[in-house]
C-alpha cells in the first residue's frame, strides 16, 4: 500500500498560539513566534479571528454590545467585521438580532476533522497505556509555538495531571512529549536552541549544550523520560511517532505523579510507550 502522505498538523494560531503555563492562563512561547512579516498580515482578519474566540460552548450567541466591549474595538468597527462574517458564512443572526457561528465554519471544521485520522489511529494506543499504568496518556504534535496537545485519556489513578488538556501548547525544551518531537525534527530542535529557554522548575533545562545534548540522547535511545522539568511532582516518559522519513509526526506518552514511576514501573512504561509508538508508527505508514 502506498504511504497516506502523513506529515505534522497545520494546526490554526487560535489552537497553537499560546504556551499552556502550570496554573496560569496561556502565553506566546519565547522565541517560537513565526517569522512574520507585518506588512503581509492582514489586520481586519485578525479583528475578525478575535471575535469569533470570544465564543464558547457556554456563550453560544453574543450581541454587538458584548462584542464591542470585550473586544475593545469601537462600535462601528465591530459592526463592520461582524457583518462580513456573516457575508462568508461564519457567523449568522439569530432572531432576537445576536450572532452565533454559522454553517461555513461547520466545513472547515469537518476539513480540520479529517487531518485528526492520527488521533484516531492513536486512540487505542492511548486507552491501552491509560488503562494498563492507570496514568494520563497524550498525544503531541508539532506546532508553530510549541507541541499542541491533541488528545488526552484519562487512566483510573485518582491523582492526575491537571492543566494540560487538549489544545494545550508546551514550549520544546520541557516535558517529555515535546522533547521527544524536538529530538526527532531538525527544524523544531533549532528552534527550540535559537529561542529564549524559560526555567518552570528546578529540573528544567534551559542551557544550550544541556538541552542539545539532552536533543542527542533521546535521539540515540528513542525515547524521553521527564522528571519534574515543567510541572513538579510530575513525571512521563514519551516516545515519536514517525513518518516514512523518519521525523517526528506526534508524540505519544503516559505522564502522572513521580511516586508512579519508580524503578521498575518507569523501566515497564519506557518499554511499552516505545512498543505502542513503533507499532503506530508502522501502521500509519503501511
Amino acid at each position: 500500500m502506498p504511504s497516506r502522505g502523513w506529515r505534522p498538523f497545520a494546526i490554526s494560531d487560535i489552537e497553537c498560539g499560546a504556551v499552556c503555563e502550570p496554573g496560569s492562563a496561556f502565553r506566546y512561547a519565547a522565541g517560537m513566534e513565526p517569522d512574520l512579516d507585518p506588512k503581509n498580515i492582514v489586520g481586519s482578519i485578525i479583528k475578525g479571528s478575535r471575535l469569533l474566540d470570544l465564543y464558547t460552548t457556554d456563550r453560544r450567541e453574543l450581541s454587538l454590545s458584548e462584542f464591542t466591549r470585550e473586544s475593545g474595538y469601537n462600535k462601528t468597527t465591530t459592526y463592520r467585521l461582524l457583518q462580513t462574517l456573516v457575508a462568508v458564512g461564519w457567523l449568522v443572526r439569530s432572531a432576537n438580532g445576536d450572532y452565533r457561528l454559522g454553517p461555513r465554519l461547520l466545513v472547515l471544521g469537518a476539513i480540520a476533522r479529517a487531518d485528526l485520522d492520527l488521533r484516531n489511529e492513536a486512540l487505542p494506543y492511548m486507552q491501552r497505556l491509560a488503562d494498563e499504568f492507570g496514568d494520563t496518556a497524550f498525544l503531541m504534535v508539532p506546532g508553530p509555538h510549541g507541541a499542541v496537545t491533541i488528545e488526552t485519556i484519562v487512566g483510573s489513578n485518582p491523582v492526575r495531571v491537571h492543566g494540560l488538556a487538549a489544545g494545550a501548547v508546551l514550549p520544546y525544551h520541557v516535558a517529555a512529549g515535546p522533547v521527544v518531537l524536538a529530538a526527532f525534527s531538525p527544524e523544531i530542535e533549532a528552534a527550540a536552541l535559537a529561542g529564549e529557554r524559560r526555567r518552570f522548575t528546578d529540573h528544567s533545562t534551559t542551557e544550550h549544550d544541556a538541552l542539545r545534548a539532552k536533543f542527542a540522547e533521546v535521539r540515540e535511545q528513542g525515547y524521553a523520560f521527564s522528571a519534574e522539568d515543567y510541572i513538579d511532582d510530575v513525571c512521563a516518559v514519551a516516545a515519536p511517532v514517525l513518518g516514512p522519513d523518519g521525523y517526528a509526526l506526534a508524540s505519544l506518552s503516559v505522564g502522572g505523579p513521580t511516586n508512579r514511576f519508580a524503578e521498575g514501573l518507569r523501566e515497564r512504561a519506557v518499554a511499552r510507550v516505545v512498543e505502542f509508538a513503533a507499532d503506530l508508527s508502522a501502521h500509519l505508514n503501511s
